[in-house]
């Protein structure tokens, strides 16, 4: 058997077998980055969706608190008016009691000044 020829055919099946060899590392290469690619996109995209969901529960929780915070001072609004009818209602109250006061003073100035003018009359008689 020839050896020149053996170790030919061996070496030229040896380089088809590597060149083989690197086609498919490289189409595994290509895979992987492709999967890897993928795996980013998607672990992007729930990052952002979970980032987003976030965003809202806390916009919710902003919004309720807004909400609460808005009723109350609703509440306080209507127990001011509330409070502010009652205290026009006394100061109406009180004007009129002012008046009859007034009324009265002005009743029993004249009385006593009439009194005082019949007791000098009498006095002088």
């Amino acid at each position: 058997m020839d050896t020149d020829a053996f170790w030919r055919s061996l070496g030229g099946g040896a380089a088809a077998v590597a060149a083989l060899t690197l086609v498919r590392l490289f189409i595994e290469y290509r895979v992987h980055l492709n999967e890897r690619r993928h795996e980013q996109e998607e672990r992007r995209r729930r990052q952002q969706a979970d980032a987003e969901a976030r965003l809202e529960r806390v916009l919710q929780d902003r919004l309720a608190d807004a909400d609460r915070r808005l009723e109350h001072f609703a509440l306080d609004l209507q127990a001011e008016r509330l409070r502010c009818g009652t205290l026009e209602h006394e100061h109406a109250l009180l004007q009129q009691a002012h008046a009859l006061l007034k009324e009265q003073h002005a009743n029993l100035q004249a009385e006593l000044a009439s009194h005082q003018e019949r007791s000098r009359v009498q006095a002088g008689n």
